[in-house]
């Protein structure tokens, strides 16, 4: 195991703390609006705002920590998400639901990218993938925690309840950065110079195209059912709570393993085909999705497709950030976010509108699988400068 700096460390215990409450939140909100009477069709309504408001507020938040530090911008989203979410649970009507999920993505988005954009500047090559990989570890076990208490706690003790618990402890998680020294920020930058893409050389520039477009395709595919895996499971299996939380947690757990194993697993086989390979497998298992209703195998299939899609993201995003100018990677980052969530926005209304027609689910599984197939062979084009600049061989000792 690569030994860690103690900054490092600080910043993966914040991550471990706040992931948590984040997974307590995903699982137990959207249940929340159901038992209070909202429909799929408002609930996809209401992810849509969040996802444009993580698009739009989200790219704010990513210049600015570039451009004020990433410490003070992680403290202000906290606080901002923590707060919302006490308002939102205590007044669920409508537009307040709305408007203040709008701004609730901004800061729900930001904490994953200023944490990303972190881990750049308090590491170098030598670690750097193992810290990316430990961190995306903690982050899915985070969830597997988060998942069962979210899922135990709406059950026993009631959902508005357990999110007032999460809002409070979400807020006050930055507490264990108090040790971590804050980024070093770039006064000079503005809007305008992170839109210039002429400040980026022509490989740069290759990688940038090619790390949006998969993205975009996945934020499509994914977008059509990952943030509404709770409601999926009800509807169709009519779950509880607590089974609903297991079943996640299972997801969870086997990406948080493949997280941490992806430094060694990358470096043995090559962090291409690695990644290359997993992500090709993902295909057809969610077209299985589509048509399987036993409950045990949906929740063995929805645990393959989330671990092997998962537990290749630290190392596809570490290799892309540091090919990237060190003092624009959040930048980089939030557009890239950006391009996520207005896509997930869209994803999230055709959600609202598919799910409830007869094989609703069936159409949402298989339209995804489309858009996993065409993020493969995007994949496979932005390795190629990645595998020529040798970025692979400096992070991973291994360029296959």
């Amino acid at each position: 195991m690569v030994k860690l700096p103690g900054k490092v460390v600080n910043l993966l215990i914040f991550s471990s703390i706040s992931s948590t409450f984040w997974a307590i939140y995903k699982v137990v909100f959207n249940l929340f609006l159901r038992d209070i009477g909202y429909t799929n069709q408002f609930i996809g309504r209401m992810t849509s705002f969040e996802m444009l408001g993580a698009a739009i507020i989200g790219i704010i938040i990513g210049v600015l920590g570039d451009k004020i530090g990433k410490k003070r911008m992680i403290l202000i989203s906290s606080l901002g998400f923590g707060f919302l979410l006490l308002i939102r649970s205590s007044f669920p009507y409508e537009y307040i639901l709305l408007v203040l999920g709008f701004i609730n993505g901004g800061f729900m988005a930001s904490r994953q990218l200023l944490l990303n954009s972190y881990l750049i500047d308090v590491t170098d090559h030598s670690i750097r993938g193992a810290a990316f990989g430990y961190n995306f570890a903690i982050f899915m076990a985070s969830g597997i925690l988060g998942n069962f208490i979210g899922g135990f706690m709406g059950e026993y003790i009631g959902l508005r309840t357990t999110l007032y618990i999460t809002g409070i402890c979400y807020a006050v998680s930055p507490i264990f950065l108090r040790k971590v020294p804050e980024s070093l920020g770039d006064k000079g930058l503005t809007f305008n110079k992170v839109f210039d893409f002429s400040q980026y050389n022509k490989e740069e520039k290759y990688i940038i195209k090619f790390y949006l477009l998969r993205t975009m395709t996945i934020a499509f595919g994914a977008g059509l059912f990952v943030n509404f895996g709770n409601v999926i499971y009800k509807d169709l299996f009519d779950m509880s709570p607590a089974l609903i939380g297991i079943s996640l947690s299972i997801a969870q757990f086997g990406a948080a393993m493949g997280s941490a194993l992806s430094p060694k697993l990358s470096k043995k086989f090559g962090p291409f085909k690695y990644t290359f390979f997993l992500n090709g497998l993902v295909v057809p298992l969610i077209i299985g999705l589509g048509f399987i209703r036993n409950p045990f195998v949906f929740v063995v299939f929805y645990a393959l497709r989330f671990s092997f899609t998962n537990m290749t993201n630290p190392v596809e995003t570490t290799s892309v950030l540091s090919s990237m100018p060190q003092n624009r990677v959040t930048s980089i980052n939030s557009l890239r976010n950006s391009a996520n969530f207005l896509i997930r926005s869209l994803a999230a209304t055709v959600f609202g509108v598919v799910s409830v027609l007869p094989n609703g689910y069936t159409y949402l599984f298989l339209i995804s699988s489309i858009f996993y197939l065409i993020a493969l062979l995007f994949m496979y084009k932005l390795y190629i400068p990645l595998k020529k600049n040798g970025i692979l061989q400096k992070l991973y000792s291994n360029n296959s």
